[in-house]
């Protein structure tokens, strides 16, 4: 059996531009605050994982098909308007910082902080407030 993977080549191409501007804010230790445009990038990315894992699978025996690991983790760590990058807080963020105007919530889910002004204060420690 012959495996042909087809590649968009714009599309990837905008797809790893997306994923250096990732990686680039981790080294920074920044947060990510994704753009309505990168869901679909993401999405796209994450079928394309799939169907190395499914030709890794087929082709070779090896077991590597990723199990959806989104149910572990809290609401206020998944990509969204309030995500702030840091599990427990729940805020704008714009350029990793707080927003201008923006309110600081702890996360009710998770309680990783006791209260708002717990988390407003995490985020003083982090200077991104």
């Amino acid at each position: 059996m012959n495996y042909a993977l087809n590649i968009d080549g714009p599309l990837f191409r905008q797809q790893r531009e997306l994923l250096m501007k990732i990686a680039d804010l981790a080294r920074q230790k920044r947060p990510y605050c994704p753009t309505s445009s990168d869901e679909v990038l993401l999405e796209g990315l994450l079928g394309l994982t799939d169907e190395l894992a499914d030709q890794a699978h087929d082709q070779h025996g090896i077991g590597c098909l990723l199990v959806d690991e989104d149910h572990t983790r809290c609401e206020c760590e998944k990509p969204g308007f309030f995500c702030s990058g840091i599990p427990g807080i729940l805020a704008h963020m714009e350029n990793g910082r707080l927003a201008e105007g923006a309110k600081v919530n702890r996360c009710d889910l998770c309680q990783r902080y006791p209260s708002d002004e717990a988390a407003l204060e995490k985020l003083r420690q982090l200077d991104r407030d």
